[in-house]
């Protein structure tokens, strides 16, 4: 792997974890997000709820759009949809397993969820009780102690399932994905997810030319990987991502 491939690598994986600890934080029951539900005179381009962070470029490109009234679907945050989509998109997104078995995989969900399950079980293990032990234990005693620990048994479990679902899925996409061009799929990846949240937020598919997707583009890219030194083809990637969008719907149907 060349210096600047490296680069892009470790920059992706430190930029996705700030996103998703932000989005995990803003998805929170407790956020009630009123951006959507709210007159444009009163609500701005600001959530109080989820309180987005300026020093994402996608979050300051959104907050550009909604200023504009870009997005017309009223109750749906626009920042949690955005970051929801491009988190998902690096990381089950066809282009992710493609990446995956050229070797250029910049997120790796089973890395990441064996991470977050060491961790987890550290606190585990400093009780002393097995995952059983605590389950039976927080039954009978409604502590927040115990309830907290509970709840981290549960997400263990959780994490647990979810592994075995990444591990497995990885070799069922790979053989299926199609050949291709490799050395632009993590564009491609982005693409298709900001794609997937435009037509969340509008109703629609982004159309050909369409300056305002094409910026939310950019700046989903540049917070990812960081500014490109050449600026990719985003009408080749936005077409690609929205054909195989819709290959993917018919197929389905």
């Amino acid at each position: 792997m060349s210096a600047r491939r490296w680069e892009m690598h470790t920059r992706a994986g430190e930029n996705s974890r700030r996103l998703a600890d932000w989005w995990a934080a803003a998805s929170k029951p407790s956020a009630d997000c009123k951006l959507g539900r709210e007159p444009p005179r009163r609500r701005g381009d600001a959530c109080a709820a989820c309180k987005p962070r300026p020093d994402f470029e996608v979050n300051r490109e959104i907050a550009r759009l909604i200023e504009f009234a870009a997005f017309k679907r009223p109750g749906l945050c626009p920042y949690r949809v955005v970051v929801s989509h491009l988190l998902a998109g690096l990381t089950l997104g066809p282009e992710a397993f493609r990446a995956r078995s050229a070797g250029r995989l910049r997120i790796d969900p089973v890395v990441e969820i064996k991470g977050a399950r060491k961790r987890i079980r550290s606190i585990l293990y400093a009780t002393g009780l097995s995952r059983d032990d605590i389950e039976a234990i927080s039954i009978s005693n409604d502590s927040t102690r115990w309830q907290a620990l509970s709840a981290i048994v549960t997400a263990d479990r959780a994490l647990e399932k979810a592994l075995a679902f990444f591990q497995s899925r990885i070799s069922l996409q790979t053989s299926r994905s199609p050949r291709g061009r490799t050395g632009a799929l993590h564009i491609q990846a982005v693409a298709r997810a900001m794609a997937l949240a435009w037509r969340q937020l509008t109703g629609r598919l982004p159309a050909r030319k369409n300056v305002k997707f094409q910026r939310l583009l950019l700046a989903a890219i540049a917070t990812i990987f960081g500014g490109p030194r050449k600026e990719p083809n985003l009408e080749s990637s936005i077409r690609t991502a929205v054909e195989r969008i819709r290959k993917d719907a018919a197929s389905r149907s």
